[in-house]
């Protein structure tokens, strides 16, 4: 899939595109508000449903719903937009906008995904049975090492005997009450007083008005959340755009949550691939509270696990923040391709610095003298692999909308078609 996205032209004109192979090796936007991040962002979404290569995409602020709005075609005149492109993007594009513990778009259910493939090396059994147990925990801000370990033994136990184990309410029947044998198993590292207190936190969390968010929707199919089956892309012949809307949870710690079932979802079906081609795209906008530097909210591991492996699947993941400094370093040492728009401040400058002048053939000096007086939508783009010298790219504009969806708005994007189809 040697295909090269357009992302925008140079200030003489010249297009600026990168192929798309590239985003194997991850790709990060950086940039002030108002720089124009996720405008870029989001015309690397569409370039990838051009070149039909499906994408999940988290909305933490409601900027990406509207997806599935086309551009009024006398904007895109005056933009300069190819109208192939939107003709294109329009005949390739299947929206769905999925809304995690409500119904205003397809629900989509918090119950952890727990059934491990079966067809897997036994070594990536494990490592997903333990993917499964660091979401399990971060579920109920259990992140110290025993946690996520005794959750992970106890899928393997229940595995092992032929159990079912499926469910919240099966995985809570073995924490509760474990077999002798298991129980025997969990003792050293986990005994029953800390098998009760998780066991008293998950309650609180199922249980109530929270009950909905585990009852509404089916849990998380990466498959179908990328229109993607067992040989191909869906009979539709569209290419499936997924939306996950995150503001229709009221905490931030539930969307940290869901965040980290979905890493623990992805990872499942990654180890599931070949990796001899690309598959898909994982796109989450604003995403610095989720992996912070210093912090840990239960998504950071999941994310971090999927920078560290994704790529070898063939799972590329596009993130955007505002500085290098609001994520984890070791994030940025994963990142192949960056984009660097207006970023303004000493302590933000300082950040950006190192990361230009680890690379070769960069004038570091120029560049971050040019970054805060960067316009709107002009980025640098670095990829040695791709350019042989930082790319300075005015982005072009999109020909979906770009507009804040409200929760409401949300309901009134979905299909009649798409509520019958998921109930």
């Amino acid at each position: 899939m040697k295909l090269p996205l357009t992302i925008g032209h140079t200030p003489d004109g010249d297009l600026v595109q990168l192929p798309i192979e590239a985003l194997r090796r991850h790709m990060l936007a950086l940039g002030a508000s108002g720089s124009g991040k996720t405008v870029l962002c989001k015309v690397m979404v569409e370039e990838c449903i051009r070149k039909r290569l499906p994408v999940i995409a988290v909305d933490p602020q409601g900027d990406l719903a509207s997806f599935a709005l086309i551009e009024d075609p006398a904007i895109l005149v005056k933009m300069g937009v190819d109208p192939a492109i939107a003709a294109e993007f329009r005949r390739n594009v299947d929206v769905k906008i999925w809304t995690p513990g409500a119904t205003l778009g397809i629900p989509v259910s918090f119950t952890p995904a727990m059934d491990v493939p079966g067809d897997i090396r036994p070594e990536d059994r494990i490592r997903a049975f333990g993917a499964v147990g660091q979401a399990l925990a971060g579920m109920v801000g259990a992140n110290d090492e025993s946690a996520p370990v005794a959750f992970s033994m106890i899928l393997e136990y229940a595995d092992k005997q032929g159990l079912a184990c499926d469910s919240i309410d099966d995985f809570l029947a073995f924490l509760g009450d474990p077999p002798m044998a298991l129980a025997r198993e969990l003792d050293p590292v986990f005994d029953s007083k800390a098998r009760a207190k998780c066991h008293k936190a998950f309650l609180l969390k199922t249980l109530g008005a929270n009950r909905l968010m585990f009852d509404l929707g089916k849990p998380i199919d990466v498959n179908e959340m990328f229109g993607l089956y067992t040989d191909g892309p869906s009979a539709t012949g569209k290419v499936r755009l997924s939306i996950i809307y995150l503001n229709t949870l009221t905490s931030q710690e539930d969307k940290e949550i869901f965040i980290s079932l979905l890493c623990s979802a992805l990872y499942q079906w990654m180890l599931t691939l070949d990796g001899e081609q690309l598959w898909g795209m994982f796109y989450m906008d604003e995403v610095a509270p989720y992996l912070p530097p210093v912090k840990n909210p239960a998504s950071k591991q999941g994310l971090m696990l999927l920078m560290r492996q994704a790529r070898k699947y063939g799972l590329c993941c596009l993130l955007a923040t505002q500085s290098p400094g609001d994520i984890d370093y070791k994030a940025l040492g994963q990142v192949g391709t960056m984009a660097f728009g207006r970023i303004m401040g000493e302590r933000a400058l300082s950040k950006v610095e190192p990361i230009l002048r680890a690379l070769p053939g960069v004038d570091t000096d120029a560049i971050i003298a040019g970054l805060p007086g960067m316009a709107r939508g002009r980025f640098i783009l670095v990829n040695p692999d791709v350019y042989d010298a930082p790319m300075e790219a005015q982005v072009r504009w999109l020909v979906s909308k770009h507009k804040t969806v409200t929760a409401d708005g949300v309901a009134d994007l979905v299909t009649d078609e798409d509520r019958e189809n998921y109930g």
